[in-house]
């Protein structure tokens, strides 16, 4: 006898879960078979994680009465919701041969019957492999974006998020500021203790500025010894003040990787302009992190 609270349908896709009202019963209803295949088609026709729990949520309401849904994915992302969250609700684990795929939580205002949660949960063993084929899709496009020094996103990624942001920021006529940061004297750390430390340089300065930006804000290695911060809903005054604690932190950072190390940067900044191309927001502040660095380093310049 299975164990109650435990799925496993061929020992492939397994969804454990935690029924908050009502009694899982695993044994799902025979004639679900087509409907799972059926659904599992639609679901495979996207690699994109929010198109698909929008189809899995629009698609089970065929043959179950919910009133919506919430992913949270195994990252612990920002979770993906459908429809809205209601008095009852069934969550599960959703796993797929140890993996991990994150946790779905349905709900609707009644509680689930018995044999509702077993067409649920055979219903989920549809989402299963569509779900594992997006994170990985999500997985290889997330690698391809970062760098792999520093670990922060590199410059393919700014490029595609610079131009989204400025046209996000245009449209909803709300401020973004963009910050771009130089390390002074950088060659001297190669020249003088190697290249090898200044990797480690690199690393702590990209380090030192995501622990100093906001969540919301986006971090990127432009190349070389500069970074690139994308600020939403920051006007002049805000980017000045983040560009001050960015330089101020890393002014105070003293050694790396236990050597005693003077690390300072430049910062230019700009905040965007009404019909401001992506390439000039960008073009701007790098002009005023050359007045930066012209005017003696270790300084902060609005463009």
């Amino acid at each position: 006898m299975k164990n109650p609270g435990y799925s496993n349908i061929g020992n492939l896709a397994v969804v454990n879960p935690h029924q908050i009202h009502g009694t899982v019963k695993p044994t799902a209803p025979e004639n679900l078979g087509p409907r799972v295949l059926e659904l599992s088609s639609i679901l495979q026709t996207t690699l994109d994680i929010e198109t698909q729990i929008h189809s899995f949520g629009k698609e089970i309401q065929r043959y179950l009465e919910i009133d919506g849904l919430v992913y949270e994915l195994p990252q612990n992302d920002n979770p993906v919701s459908y429809g809205r969250e209601a008095s009852h609700r069934a969550t599960y684990d959703l796993r797929l041969e140890d993996r991990p795929l994150g946790t779905i939580r349905v709900y609707r205002e009644i509680p689930f019957a018995d044999k509702e949660i077993s067409s649920l949960e055979n219903l989920l063993c549809a989402l299963v492999y569509p779900l594992r084929n997006a994170l990985s899709y999500r997985h290889a496009v997330e690698l391809a974006s970062l760098d792999p020094l520093t670990g922060v996103h590199n410059r393919m990624a700014m490029q595609n998020a610079l131009t989204r942001e400025v046209d996000l920021a245009h449209r909803q006529t709300l401020p973004l500021s963009v910050l771009v940061i130089d390390i002074d004297h950088f060659k001297s750390f190669n020249d003088n203790y190697g290249h090898a430390f200044g990797d480690d340089v690199l690393t702590a300065v990209a380090q030192t500025i995501a622990h100093t930006v906001r969540r919301s804000d986006l971090l990127f290695r432009f190349g070389g010894e500069e970074f690139v911060v994308l600020a939403s809903h920051t006007n002049e005054d805000g980017a000045m003040l983040l560009a001050e604690r960015i330089r101020e932190n890393v002014d105070a950072m003293h050694t790396v990787r236990g050597r005693t190390a003077e690390v300072t940067v430049s910062i230019g900044a700009a905040c965007l302009q009404a019909d401001e191309m992506p390439d000039a927001f960008l073009e701007r502040a790098d002009k005023a992190l050359y007045s930066a660095k012209k005017n003696g380093r270790n300084r902060c310049m609005l463009g």
